[in-house]
């Protein structure tokens, strides 16, 4: 099926629109839940914390003394699951008598005294029976529906932590159930004077009213921008055709009328073209090609051009295929071309020069654990250690990890100091990331006056791969 430009255009324009629009939206949604949500969760911290400063930590150690009591003397106890059967009202029954106390009395009135200036819902008193694993109420401050004194609810997957760490409390965290919608819900531990946690103060903040209100602005702020998004596709596609489309089809207009005229080719001349853009260009080039298409007879002109390009594009693939790509070294080929110098040298009977072989350890290991990426890195960093230490010679990539120096001069006369300098430097990355160590073997022979450059070649091969037996034993044992 094909499309016009027209309506690839607008096609684009409403694409492009809409995905911002989703994106903007997803975004704004999930940074005012969190906002919120964070908001929350550091209320009820707050709240839960002075909860715990200021309730009468005897009248709770009091409380908590009296229901474990019973607790401890129940056998067969009933959880919250159980709220509302038979079996339930007469469990919690055998603590109804602890309500009236003053303890009890006193607790309760200093967390509805909290709840009323703080403008929440529910604070309650708990404590954690670590053998049971279970949670269970003392003083329940809510007026309705308030869960009596012995009540036990079972301890969440995520406050298990508690069984092992007590004083840590319980961290905020929300939830959303049929029975209270949203809660944020959290926990201070009360310390006794003896610095044992006598129980939880503990408080569920509703977030039902600010979900309600998120759930409105977000509708309204997806409301508005689809109006914006419908708007900028509008406003994009009228402005479109009028500065792309209609000059284009001017043009297609001219040029097929031309075609068809051969020789008059006046329309093409008055076109109300004037956008300054890249439109007007290609009128100008259309025009220019019209009035001078008899007059281009520099074609040898712009052949040479191009062959002058293509010989500039041979030479930089040339360029290119003698040196690695990963290193900036020689390349393989490039070793190739220095051997061929260096017989020639032979022969001349001037030669003075040695090679080095580096071979790294490990690499496919490497490449295996941490992935291509750091293995490319550990042969960088090689190569960078061989290329500062043989810092007067060539060095050259002839292998995934392998490398070879052609030393002369400099390099030649001090070789053993080199080699030296190479393993100490090497020895300094030990401590790295395993891709930024160097862990190579290394191996060298110098030209004798005899040997071919494939002799010396093969002798550096040799002791370069006697020295990684000998690292491969050291590592071993």
């Amino acid at each position: 099926m094909r499309f016009s430009l027209r309506k690839k255009t607008v096609i684009l324009i409403i694409a492009i629109a809409a995905i911002l629009s989703i994106v903007a939206t997803v975004i704004c949604s999930l940074a005012i839940s969190w906002i919120v949500d964070d908001s929350y969760r550091n209320r009820a911290n707050d709240l839960t914390r002075t909860m715990a400063a200021v309730l009468d930590t005897e009248k709770a150690a009091t409380l908590k003394d009296a229901i474990m009591e019973i607790f401890n003397a129940t056998p067969e106890r009933v959880d919250s699951e159980s709220w509302g059967t038979p079996e339930f009202d007469a469990y919690i029954a055998l603590y109804a008598h602890l309500e009236q106390t003053e303890a009890f009395q006193f607790l309760r009135q200093q967390l509805r005294s909290i709840q009323d200036v703080n403008d929440v819902d529910c604070l309650y008193l708990a404590m954690l029976d670590v053998p049971t694993e279970s949670f269970i109420y003392l003083v329940d401050g809510a007026y309705e529906d308030a869960c009596p004194p012995g009540c036990i609810d079972p301890l969440y997957d995520d406050n298990r932590e508690l069984l092992q760490n007590p004083a840590i409390g319980f961290k905020p965290y929300i939830t959303d159930t049929e029975a209270y919608g949203w809660l944020v819900t959290a926990g201070a531990p009360v310390f006794g004077a003896d610095g044992s946690v006598i129980c939880y103060a503990m408080g569920d903040i509703s977030m039902e009213t600010i979900r309600a209100q998120q759930s409105q602005f977000i509708l309204f702020y997806t409301g508005a921008l689809v109006l914006l998004t419908v708007f900028v596709c509008v406003i994009g596609i009228l402005a479109v055709n009028r500065f792309i489309i209609r000059p284009i089809n001017l043009l297609s207009s001219a040029a097929a009328h031309y075609s068809a005229q051969k020789e008059d080719h006046s329309e093409l001349d008055h076109l109300p073209i004037k956008s300054k853009d890249e439109i007007q260009s290609l009128y100008s080039s259309m025009r220019e090609m019209v009035q001078d298409i008899h007059g281009y007879i520099d074609s040898l002109k712009t052949t040479t051009q191009e062959l002058t390009k293509t010989r500039i594009e041979a030479d930089e693939m040339n360029e290119l295929a003698h040196r690695d790509a990963l290193t900036g070294v020689g390349s393989k080929l490039a070793y190739d071309q220095q051997a061929l110098k260096l017989a020639e040298e032979m022969e001349r009977g001037d030669a003075r020069y040695g090679i080095v072989m580096v071979d790294m350890n490990d690499l496919k290991k490497m490449n295996d654990s941490y992935g291509h990426e750091q293995g490319n890195v550990a042969i960088q960093k090689t190569c960078s250690l061989i290329c500062e230490v043989f810092l007067h010679s060539p060095v050259y990539r002839i292998g995934g990890d392998e490398f070879v120096v052609v030393i002369k001069g400099r390099d030649y006369d001090a070789i053993e100091e080199r080699i030296e300098q190479f393993r100490e430097a090497a020895l300094t990355t030990a401590n790295g990331q395993p891709w930024e160590r160097v862990n190579a073997a290394i191996g060298y022979a110098l030209y004798n006056g005899e040997d071919t450059v494939d002799d010396v070649f093969r002798k550096a091969d040799h002791l370069m791969y006697e020295q990684k037996k000998e690292m491969k034993a050291g590592r071993s044992r």
